[in-house]
């Protein structure tokens, strides 16, 4: 169990230890479990083919905007692993049954970063669907998790244009893509939202691209 969860951290962590963005502590505590670990250690290695870094070339803008979105995710990613100390003996079905979901989810954000796109991502739940079509368009309320930062914990709702489905936004499950009607209240879901936040009651998301469902689909 303890090796299992170690993998998961160690995966979720290696993005910012490819580019030398975690500290001394934590470098420790990635080669250690890499020394004995095929699986992450081959990950490690992949990353870092497709990644190709290359530190001496890398734009000084791009660099800083890396950090500053990395900052926000090791702050996500840390309050993820407290929960799961904590929750670790109630969560034991879920973890095995979604760890292809989650990982899914950081894959596409590694996969995002080596494009040049860095999303605004959160974890949320979804809380309604509108049962009515409006001009090919449906609208999704959903609730932040307390995992997430606290400016990301309100109640949100977003605008589905169906025919965009596909091709400038996505609904994916476990690497694959999925069709908006398997989309149910109560998924846990990771956001990926490319715009700003307009203040109403509930918020406005304008720019959302990429729903991620870490429940199982069925």
């Amino acid at each position: 169990m303890k090796e299992k969860r170690d993998c998961k951290i160690v995966q979720d962590l290696l993005p910012n230890y490819v580019e030398k963005l975690t500290n001394e502590e934590t470098n420790n505590f990635i080669e250690e479990h890499l020394n004995g670990c095929n699986e992450c250690k081959k990950i490690l290695e992949n990353m870092k083919n497709d990644l190709n870094i290359d530190d001496s070339k890398r734009d000084n803008r791009e660099v800083k905007y890396i950090k500053k979105y990395n900052k926000k995710l090791t702050i996500l990613k840390s309050l993820i692993i407290i929960i799961l100390a904590v929750a670790l003996g109630t969560m034991t079905y879920f973890y095995f049954e979604m760890r292809n979901a989650y990982v899914s989810a950081v894959e596409k954000m590694i996969e995002m970063v080596t494009d040049g796109m860095y999303p605004d991502t959160f974890y949320a739940t979804i809380e309604e669907i509108s049962d009515s079509e409006v001009y090919g368009v449906k609208e999704i309320k959903i609730k932040g998790l307390n995992i997430n930062d606290i400016n990301h914990r309100e109640e949100y709702y977003f605008y589905v244009i169906l025919d965009n489905i596909g091709d400038n936004f996505k609904i994916k499950w476990n690497g694959e893509d999925i069709k908006f009607e398997q989309l149910k209240v109560g998924q846990t879901v990771a956001v990926y939202n490319y715009g700003d936040i307009s203040e109403s009651e509930p918020n406005n998301l304008t720019g959302v691209r990429m729903i991620v469902v870490l429940d199982e689909v069925r």
